[in-house]
């Protein structure tokens, strides 16, 4: 077992996220508007791991922050909204596993 690093597990004890034994940095990050949705492509990501996090920059019980998906090296943030609930300004993050 590790002295350092992050392991998370599910409820049925399975290991959902081991970074244990990996360095982990920022590679992409931008704030982008409510209501906004966009993409970008990372060439050097092409076959590694990363994390993609969306932080809501407004706070509210009825502001949403942004969805954040990954396909190959294309990341693609849409902004979410719904009865009673906006979209929210956010920061996307993409962590990389090296």
């Amino acid at each position: 077992m590790a002295d350092y690093g992050l392991k998370i597990f599910d409820a049925s004890g399975n290991v959902t996220l081991d970074l244990t034994d990996t360095i982990t940095r920022l590679r992409y990050s931008n704030e982008v508007a409510a209501g906004a949705s966009d993409n970008t492509t990372l060439s050097d990501i092409d076959g590694l791991l990363t994390v993609e996090l969306s932080i809501q920059l407004e706070t509210g019980y009825t502001k949403l922050g942004h969805q954040i998906l990954r396909s190959g090296t294309t990341i693609t943030w849409t902004a979410l909204s719904g009865t009673g609930y906006s979209s929210a300004k956010s920061h996307i993050f993409v962590f990389l596993y090296t």
